[in-house]
């Protein structure tokens, strides 16, 4: 007999409020946190420098420059030989998503009734165990 009072004892001792308990109290207090959340994802794309090089052959001195979209090429004749120089700068692309999660996920969840079963069960077996330690 003492066996099953202290593993209803020890079993009172454990028993407490659980997670929905806490969460309706918290929801009580501040409906706002059922609302879903934005979130923004950044993502960077970093492109490398890129540098070509070639050479044709001709006869007469000249220079040319052309900068476009921030692409710089260089155009140079001396006599028989054209020198290209292409510089291509490193790009940053950046994309951005905003992305809606919802914070919370509250579903309603009847009571269970065997909770209190047990409950009024170890009620009556503490009782009784506690009459039979005083005769």
């Amino acid at each position: 007999m003492w066996i099953v009072i202290r593993a209803v004892l020890i079993g009172l001792l454990f028993w407490s409020c659980g997670a929905k308990y806490h969460l309706n109290r918290a929801i009580a207090k501040d409906p706002q946190i059922l609302d879903s959340v934005a979130l923004k994802v950044d993502t960077l794309i970093i492109t490398q420098k890129e540098e070509v090089r070639d050479t044709l052959i001709l006869e007469k001195v000249d220079t040319i420059t052309l900068e476009r979209n921030g692409i710089r090429i260089d155009l140079r004749r001396v006599y028989d030989t054209i020198e290209v120089d292409v510089q291509c700068p490193s790009d940053t692309i950046r994309i951005q998503k905003e992305i809606k999660v919802p914070q919370l996920v509250y579903q309603e969840k009847n009571f269970d009734r065997k909770y209190l079963y047990m409950l009024i069960i170890s009620i009556i077996l503490s009782t009784f165990g506690l009459i039979k330690l005083l005769k």
